[in-house]
């Protein structure tokens, strides 16, 4: 088995693998499925710690109660990062590259950047890299460019911020 692999079946055994502040792995869970892991945890351990530690941008987010999502993320992040940002999730694993995607019919008009770096500013978001990630996306996908023009235009709903 890959560490991803590893890492995924233990998540949809109810055991989250994370990296502790002293470099060792903390699998966290019931103690049955945790004791269930232990030997094969033990096998890969550095390459596990690897893979845990390794930053991706693109991650297929598992929920219990509803479908998994797919996001990308700029700057890339790491399997602790992703389950932070996601608390409810019950598993995330990477995925190599994007998602297949649809190209938009016409190109990004200017008001839509415009109003996607306002949305952006909004939210804080502020580096240079992950907005120019976002407006490269959204050039190059129909399915991205919805998510963000629908966000900078709820943005400016009266008695709505968008964030």
């Amino acid at each position: 088995m890959t560490p991803a692999t590893i890492i995924r079946d233990a998540q949809e055994d109810g055991v989250m693998l994370a990296v502790t502040p002293a470099g060792t792995i903390k699998a966290i869970g019931a103690a049955a499925a945790v004791n269930r892991w232990l030997s094969v945890i033990r096998d890969s351990k550095a390459e596990i710690i690897e893979a845990l530690k390794a930053a991706h941008r693109w991650w297929v987010i598992r929920y219990a109660d509803r479908d998994p999502v797919q996001v990308a993320c700029y700057p890339e992040a790491t399997h602790a990062e992703i389950m932070e940002r996601h608390p409810d999730a019950i598993a995330a694993e990477p995925f190599a590259s994007a998602p297949l995607s649809v190209a938009p019919s016409a190109p990004l008009s200017a008001e839509d950047e415009a109003a996607i770096r306002a949305w952006l500013a909004a939210i804080d978001e502020t580096d240079p890299e992950a907005i120019a990630g976002v407006i490269e996306r959204c050039r190059q996908d129909a399915d991205a460019r919805d998510y963000f023009t629908g966000q900078a235009r709820m943005r400016g709903e009266p008695g709505r911020d968008g964030k």
